[in-house]
This record gives C-alpha cells, sequence and structure tokens, in this order.
C-alpha cells in the first residue's frame, strides 16, 4: 500500500467516525504533534480522536496536495465539519511518518481557532 493510501484510509476511519479503525492506522508508540498538543502512544492519542468523534457529527477530509521522501508524506487537506446545524471548513498541513503502512509519527498544522 502506497503511503497517501495510508492517509485516505485513515482519514476515511475519521469520516465514519469509527475509533477503533483510526486507532489501528497508528503504531502503538507513535508520537503526535499538533498546536498545543503533543501525544505520546495509542492510548494518548485515542483521547484526542474521541473528542473529535464527540464533538463533530460529521468529519469530512479531502486531500489536496502531497510529495513524498523516504518513510515522510506531507499532505495539504481540506475538512468539512459539522456540529449540529453549523458548518465549517478548515484547511491544514499534516506530515506522517508511514513504516509498514502505520502512522510512527504525526504533526499537524492548522489554525486552532478553524476547529
Amino acid at each position: 500500500m502506497e503511503k497517501i493510501d495510508v492517509v485516505k484510509n485513515y482519514w476515511a476511519s475519521e469520516s465514519q467516525k469509527d475509533l477503533q479503525k483510526i486507532l489501528s492506522w497508528f503504531d502503538v508508540n507513535a508520537s503526535f504533534c499538533s498546536p498545543g498538543m503533543e501525544l505520546h502512544g495509542r492510548n494518548s492519542i485515542k483521547e484526542f480522536y474521541q473528542g473529535m468523534i464527540d464533538n463533530y457529527s460529521e468529519i469530512q477530509v479531502t486531500v489536496a496536495n502531497f510529495i513524498e521522501q523516504g518513510d515522510n508524506i506531507a499532505v495539504e487537506y481540506r475538512v468539512r465539519l459539522v456540529k449540529g446545524n453549523s458548518e465549517k471548513y478548515a484547511k491544514g498541513f499534516n506530515i506522517f511518518k508511514i513504516k509498514s503502512e502505520l502512522i510512527c509519527e504525526l504533526r499537524c498544522y492548522f489554525n486552532p481557532n478553524d476547529f
């Protein structure tokens, strides 16, 4: 499986709001870094995604662009978020380190005010 396919499948799991499936894309010792947050290990990462699932009724992520180098893939994305009757859009940039089809490291860059 190509790295971009891992990323797309991970985001498909997020759109399905399937917490166990989301976590299955992460190595047990993965690290996750985003504005104001640094998490280590699948159990810590679980709390972040539980919050996303609980907070939004719909999450749809679309890949806008990507580039790969070695174990890394940088992905520009757009996301549609629905909460109650409110719909908003955000965009960002993630850098994934993927080994053996698992996310080992995820660094997220986005405007926290968009979420």
